[in-house]
């Protein structure tokens, strides 16, 4: 039998009563008891303790919507998160060419046009990257993960043939971007292996553990890395027979396996508590940043976005879906996408079994329409949303520059989806993967369409994410029989609303153990 007791703090349960208690008590993988101090110690046999010291404890957070390989290959290789000006991006891509081998890839994730200074906003471009180097194949990703910037010698080791309406041109010629299925033609071929994603997951692992994450929903993309299988569930299977899965983990299954999931009969919950099925991931549409959501307004550089999916195929995978009570997560940004996948959904609902609630999801739902989100209300379906996205928000950020100033208090509205009992969960998409950078948007949001309070934003990235997962009677919650998973702040987010990122993650606790001590 093995103990962890944290004691002498403010123990936040999240409970149905919002109960605050001083101590917890973790019992084989468990939590044990939570209360006042005298209570908790007498529930004790012979605990490891930690003296909280005042800290704060919570639940453990849940990611509800990442992708936990690219949070970890974005370790491994070049992270242009961080830079400031394409000048920047471009040197950070100079120095991983510098160190790899003539002929193999280099890789660049994350670079954000949109946030660097005025002037200097357009896409990264194919000279910029021949400059960089004609040694390597070079392929800088953007932050959405729907659009990429190759070098000559990368457009030439990939076969855009069938998407070529996805690579973008000028004159004829190739620019060096492409988008949505162009670029998963573009991550198909730059992929890793099975090994060096195992070792990109490991990399995921301890930063979520540094994030208070101790639970994620993995949606799987639009990249079909390989003809048969998937590199994504290989890896992720592999860890979990070798019991190095140390992060719990609900995958979606990517969609050109809807017939393959449903042949099988693999209902949603398929697994145990470390690895689980959540059901199918679909795409509706593209994304703001690369204009190619399907929006019901024009974007500032013309048009108004692409369904990546139309509306027939996204009706045959869910029926598929139906037939075997599978959950369906599927992305939609765009307003008009939003519409589509709501009717579709509508036709889905009486396909599946009788009483059966599969909590249908819309992935992101940044543009829904006050009609839209009328209608996931009545339909019960989930808002998997992330608050993160605020972070273009701002004045002269991308929301306003892709779409117009009136958009600002229009997109990505938590409140409102609250206020109309829309189920809410929330998630990062790995940009970045911060559950407490993320909230702290949502809370300090000068919209009211959008803001939420501290215990309703906490709420999301604990209980509501475990209701979208069909998980709300093991995790989000410190209460007796629950996982014990829990995250230790140096400061409670309760008193202190108006500094939500400055916050830090002291402790993180897993199934009982402690696996990340920041203290």
């Amino acid at each position: 039998m093995s103990e962890l007791l944290l004691s002498g703090g403010t123990v936040h349960t999240l409970d149905d009563d919002r109960r605050v208690a001083e101590a917890v008590l973790f019992r084989d993988g468990r939590v044990a008891a939570v209360g006042d101090t005298e209570t908790v110690d007498a529930a004790a046999t012979d605990p490891e303790l930690i003296d909280l010291d005042g800290r704060t404890v919570l639940p453990g957070f849940n990611d509800a919507h990442t992708h936990v390989f690219s949070v970890g290959i974005g370790l491994l290789e070049t992270d242009l998160s961080a830079a400031d000006d394409r000048e920047e991006a471009l040197e950070l891509l100079a120095e991983n060419a510098d160190s790899t081998p003539a002929g193999e890839w280099v890789l660049g994730f994350q670079y954000d046009e949109s946030t660097w200074p005025a002037g200097g906003r357009d896409y990264l471009t194919k000279g910029e990257l021949d400059a960089v180097s004609e040694a390597h194949p070079i392929v800088a990703v953007r932050v959405d993960g729907h659009s990429a910037t190759l070098n000559s010698r990368a457009l030439e080791a990939v076969d855009f043939s069938g998407v070529e309406h996805d690579v973008r041109t000028e004159g004829g010629e190739p620019t060096g971007r492409v988008v949505e299925d162009a670029t998963g033609r573009v991550r198909a071929a730059s992929y890793p292996d099975v090994p060096k994603a195992r070792e990109a997951l490991d990399a995921a692992i301890d930063r979520y553990h540094e994030l208070g994450v101790t639970s994620i929903q993995t949606v799987a993309g639009l990249t079909r890395v390989r003809e048969h299988g998937y590199v994504q569930q290989e890896a992720l299977f592999a860890h979990w027979r070798e019991d190095d899965l140390d992060l719990r983990t609900t995958f979606y299954v990517p969609q050109w396996q809807a017939e393959s999931l449903s042949d099988l009969e693999i209902a949603s919950g398929f697994g145990d508590e470390w690895l689980r099925i959540g059901g199918l991931k679909t795409f509706s549409d593209g994304s703001i940043g690369s204009e190619t959501a399907k929006t019901h307004r024009e974007y500032a550089g013309g048009g108004r976005g692409e369904m990546v999916n139309d509306r027939e195929q996204l009706r045959e995978w869910f029926a598929r879906a139906a037939r075997t009570n599978q959950q369906i997560a599927t992305h939609a940004i765009g307003g008009e996408a939003i519409d589509v996948v709501i009717d579709e959904y509508e036709r889905a609902l009486a396909e599946y079994d009788d009483g059966f609630d599969p909590r249908l999801r819309i992935e992101h739902a940044e543009l829904a329409t006050d009609e839209a989100i009328e209608r996931m209300a009545d339909l019960g379906i989930v808002a998997s949303m992330q608050p993160n996205f605020l972070q273009w928000n701002g004045d002269d950020g991308l929301y306003e520059n892709r779409l117009g100033d009136d958009v600002r208090p229009e997109n990505n509205r938590y409140r409102e989806m609250l206020d109309a009992d829309v189920p809410l969960a929330f998630g990062s998409d790995k940009m970045p993967p911060g559950p407490l950078y993320g909230m702290s948007f949502a809370v300090e949001s000068p919209y009211e369409s959008q803001r939420l309070t501290v215990d309703e934003a906490l709420a999301a990235y604990t209980r509501g994410a475990a209701y979208a997962e069909f998980q709300e009677a093991e995790k989000g919650v410190l209460e007796p029989g629950r996982f014990g998973d829990a995250v230790v702040l140096d400061a409670d987010p309760y008193e202190n609303p108006d500094s939500f990122d400055e916050i830090a993650v002291e402790l993180t606790v897993l199934n009982g153990d402690v696996v990340y001590d920041g203290r």
